[in-house]
This record gives C-alpha cells, sequence and structure tokens, in this order.
C-alpha cells in the first residue's frame, strides 16, 4: 500500500477507533495471535459494518474483499483510493489474483467468505476464494468471530442495496456490545487431491475453527445467547 492509500486507511481506522470508543461496548480477545508479515484474515459477516468495526483490531492496513460497496460510483472511486479488492459482479473473477499479488508482496488481506450476513451465531456457506487465495500462497489464515447481541442489531430497510438482482440488508451496530475473538493462524493441510477437494478440504478446516470461536465467545467469554 501506498503512502497516500497509506494514511488515508490510518486516518479511517482513527475515526473508526474514536467512534468505537464513544458508542461501542467493544470487547477484544486474542489480538496477540495476529503474526507478522502476510496473511489473510477471515471473519464471519453479521453486520453489513463488521469490514470496518474489525480495522482496528488488525495490526497493518489490508486490502479488504468488497462487493456491494462498488455498486456506487463514488464509494468505488474512495475504496480504490485505499487500495481495496473489487468483488463486484464484473470483477469477481480477478479477486484472486489481485489478492494474491497483495499477499506475494507482503501485506494482508481481509474477506468474509461467506458473501451475505448470517444470524447470531451461525455461519452459512464458505465460497472458495480464500482456499484458493491460501493454496496460491500458504500464507497464515486468521481466523476472526465478530459476534453481537441481537438486541443491539438493527436493520435499515430504506437503505438495502441491489446488486445483480441480489438484495442486501443493511445491519449494523451502532450502539452496544459488539465482540471480536481473535483465533490462532492456521495453515491447513492440502492434501494430494484434485483443486476443487483441496478446496473444500480447507472451507471445512477453517468453518470448524470459525464456529468454535463463535462458540467460545457465547459460552466461556461473554454470555449473549
Amino acid at each position: 500500500m501506498d503512502l497516500v492509500a497509506r494514511t488515508l486507511y490510518s486516518s479511517l481506522v482513527c475515526s473508526i477507533r474514536a467512534y468505537q470508543f464513544l458508542f461501542h461496548n467493544l470487547r477484544v480477545w486474542g489480538r496477540e495471535n495476529i503474526p507478522q508479515g502476510a496473511k489473510i484474515y477471515v471473519t464471519n459477516h453479521i453486520t453489513t459494518h463488521d469490514s470496518f468495526w474489525v480495522l482496528p483490531v488488525f495490526t497493518e492496513p489490508v486490502h479488504i474483499v468488497i462487493g456491494p460497496g462498488y455498486d456506487s460510483p463514488f464509494i468505488a472511486r474512495i475504496l480504490d483510493s485505499f487500495e481495496q479488492i473489487n468483488a463486484s459482479p464484473d470483477h469477481r473473477k480477478t479477486v484472486v489474483a489481485n489478492a494474491v499479488k497483495y499477499l506475494k508482496k507482503g501485506e494482508a488481506v481481509y474477506l468474509a467468505p461467506e458473501g451475505d450476513m448470517q444470524g447470531p451465531f451461525q455461519l452459512g456457506r464458505f465460497y472458495p476464494g480464500v482456499a484458493r487465495m491460501y493454496r496460491e500462497t500458504r500464507v497464515p489464515i486468521v481466523p476472526i468471530a465478530v459476534v453481537a447481541p441481537k438486541s443491539c442489531m438493527h436493520e435499515f430497510s430504506r437503505l438495502q442495496t441491489v446488486v445483480d438482482g441480489r438484495v442486501y440488508r443493511t445491519v449494523t451496530v451502532l450502539r452496544g456490545t459488539f465482540c471480536i475473538n481473535v483465533g490462532r493462524p492456521m495453515m491447513p493441510a492440502i492434501p494430494d487431491a484434485a483443486p476443487q477437494e483441496q478446496d473444500e478440504c480447507i472451507l471445512d478446516a477453517l468453518k470448524r475453527r470459525m464456529e468454535s470461536l463463535v462458540e467460545d465467545v457465547r459460552v466461556n467469554k461473554f454470555w449473549l445467547s
């Protein structure tokens, strides 16, 4: 990430950190698990703004894989200035290649492989992009669970976004508890098999770890059920 992008990114993170200090009851565990160097951050997806709320936890600027935000030409220009990764329908075939480019430069990439929001304590289908990034780079995957009480989550139906015929709801936590549980980095073994089977093996291992991190927050760290 060049100097201009880093400066813009740092300003954004400072603004988010200030907002969280004022309005969130933020709980963060496991930040010491984040390794140095290139890595793939992975979170579950429970609100529209997960990708913003977790940014202050990261130890360096990241390249976020973003879809719906690129539907707006104005927002798209801002995201491009931050060197983010366009995952809108017209660019999906280039997402893995762009992520791999940054990872091979020693930088970090962040994505939510479910692609759409799920209910509290639930995980949806994981798309294979993260597995392909891992296969091509063999950098650590850092699994992160984001958890919030349903009472703190609010939906704004007037702000929903439609991209390529698909409706994306706007749900966020503007005030109240928001939990971030960072797991230990993982480097799943890759079997001697066809690429699709390799992807499935990686995704299965990642999803099991994500499920355990979500459950760890609910049962052991903070009672949100």
